[in-house]
């Protein structure tokens, strides 16, 4: 029979050791990393947007959009106070279908390459502990077009996209969904999402 000594020895020894089976834990990309994953990902798909055509564009970005953005949190600000009017099946509708369209805007635009670059600056802190991302798409013979981006953590995940710097996109859909949803209810927001995703949809 072991002596205290040698037991107390062996548990600090095993203490010691690495656990075989022991994971390193996953850390959460940094605001500014997740739009440098997003921004690698549309010029992949721009400098190769002959070859992959609409469809494929949309296959490569979909993975990356559902990663980097929370679009079932966007879908429910582009809807606003009204989203509680909905029940739980016009909810569910109205999120996937505000991803498809967010997926088909993404593969619509960005539909081909002209030696155009991404600059993003370092994250700034805004009001609510999220963060912002100042992003510039840079063109060869033109202005750059700034895009930037709020990301909400604890996943630091894009919740809003500033157009032109300033312009909220969501503030912008909230407009129209909402007069949508209160002149026609839900399946007439629906029909409007569906039918956006329709007209960026080219016609086979």
């Amino acid at each position: 029979m072991r002596s205290p000594v040698l037991r107390r020895l062996a548990l600090a020894i095993a203490l010691l050791l690495p656990l075989p089976f022991a994971a390193p834990a996953a850390s959460a990309a940094e605001p500014r990393q997740v739009i440098d994953t997003l921004d690698n990902a549309l010029l992949d798909v721009m400098k190769n947007a002959d070859s992959l055509g609409f469809r494929g564009r949309y296959q490569k970005l979909e993975p990356v959009l559902d990663q980097t953005f929370n679009l079932p949190l966007m879908a429910r600000i582009a809807v606003g106070p009204d989203w509680s009017t909905l029940n739980a099946t016009q909810q569910q509708k109205v999120t996937d279908a505000f991803r498809r369209f967010s997926i088909t805007t993404y593969a619509a635009r960005f539909d081909g390459y002209s030696g155009e670059s991404f600059q993003s600056e370092a994250a700034k802190p805004v009001s609510g502990g999220d963060q912002v991302v100042n992003t510039r798409l840079v063109r060869p013979n033109a202005d750059p077009v700034p895009l930037n981006y709020r990301l909400r953590g604890p996943n630091w995940q894009i919740i809003d996209v500033y157009l032109n710097g300033t312009i909220s996109q969501l503030a912008n859909y909230r407009s129209e969904f909402g007069a949508t949803l209160r002149s026609g209810g839900g399946d007439a927001l629906i029909k409007l999402i569906e039918g956006k995703i329709a007209e960026l949809t080219p016609k086979r």
